[in-house]
């Protein structure tokens, strides 16, 4: 048994990247990396998937290994929507199979996505989704959230643009842990989201637990 802690009680990259970081060593070029999406999309039959990246949360778990800004300041919000809007019409003016080919995915992670308010999320998503090609068969969106920061009106718009997966972030339901880890919501609240989310027509609702 020492011998194993001795293995693997190691720093070590985080198992949720594949390939893991030590793989990657030479950037693409933006010509390089926009070539490589068309040359993907020139195939007819292919589809692609959509994650975005919300990375602001009102406080920092201590478990945490994303990239993260920890702020009370919604009004960032504002800035951000604006930034991924003029990326996202930078790719389709040089790529134009994110508007030909089949979206069968969308994922929204953080962070904590609903830091952003309802209005927001669908500034971000809705001119995306009208825009582009959803395979309705194969289609499903998913948004990661925190029981403390969502809200009913958040879970209602997502829904209505065709969210049926929610990952909520439980971690654990013991007020020690919930205080080591700095992530306090009672067992109620996370209660509510659940019931909320069925309510609406959810049909994944996931937890994230520690263990």
């Amino acid at each position: 048994m020492t011998n194993l802690f001795a293995k693997y009680d190691v720093p070590a990259p985080r198992y949720t990247s594949y390939p893991t970081v030590p793989f990657w060593t030479d950037s693409p070029t933006t010509d390089q990396w926009i070539d490589s999406l068309n040359q993907a999309f020139a195939d007819e039959a292919a589809t692609w998937s959509l994650y975005f990246h919300l990375p602001f949360c009102e406080s920092l778990c201590t478990f945490c290994a994303c990239n993260t800004v920890i702020t009370r300041d919604h009004k960032r919000e504002e800035t951000y929507v604006d930034l991924l809007s003029t990326e996202w019409n930078l790719y389709v003016a040089r790529v134009a199979g994110l508007r030909e080919r089949s979206l069968t995915g969308l994922h929204l992670g953080g962070g904590t996505p609903t830091f952003f308010s309802a209005e927001n999320l669908e500034r971000i998503l809705k001119p995306i989704l009208d825009s582009t090609r959803v395979d309705k068969d194969r289609f499903e969106a998913s948004v990661e959230v925190h029981p403390g920061h969502t809200t009913r009106e958040q879970l209602e718009m997502l829904h209505g643009l065709g969210f049926t997966r929610i990952s909520i972030g439980v971690q654990d339901f013991d007020p020690e842990v919930q205080k080591l880890v700095n992530r306090h919501q009672p067992y109620e609240v996370t209660k509510s989201i659940t019931d909320a989310a069925r309510e609406l027509g959810y049909t994944s609702v996931n937890y994230d637990l520690i263990y």
